[in-house]
């Protein structure tokens, strides 16, 4: 037999709020940390080995930046649908108010 799984839409909605503020700092911590994360390439020196060095950096920073902006679509993706969830549960709420009162003869305020 299944059991009923209730969730607060109040509490679905702060959680969502967190979601949204965890999102944000990881775009914004992103963004700073892009321009300074590879230095130019003249920092590294006139050596025949700089611009591989500079070369693998890139190649290292680059895909890092990726993950972590699909990171912010993820976490930006489950503030959406935790809104709609909470979203769901307050119509059904609702819905469940209005045929409690229905079968009571009243309406609900």
């Amino acid at each position: 037999m299944a059991t009923e799984v209730r969730a607060d839409p109040t509490e679905l909605t702060r959680l969502a709020a967190t979601f949204l503020k965890a999102s944000q700092r990881l775009g914004d911590a992103l963004r700073a940390a892009q321009a300074s994360v590879t230095p130019p390439v003249t920092d590294y020196g006139d050596t025949s080995g700089a611009a591989p060095l500079h070369q693998a950096e890139d190649g290292a920073v680059e895909p890092a930046g990726l993950a972590v902006g699909r990171l912010v679509e993820v976490l930006e993706g489950d503030v959406d649908r935790l809104y709609r969830i909470a979203f769901a549960y307050e119509q059904a709420d609702l819905h469940a108010m209005d045929d409690i009162e229905r079968r009571r003869g009243g309406h609900r305020p």
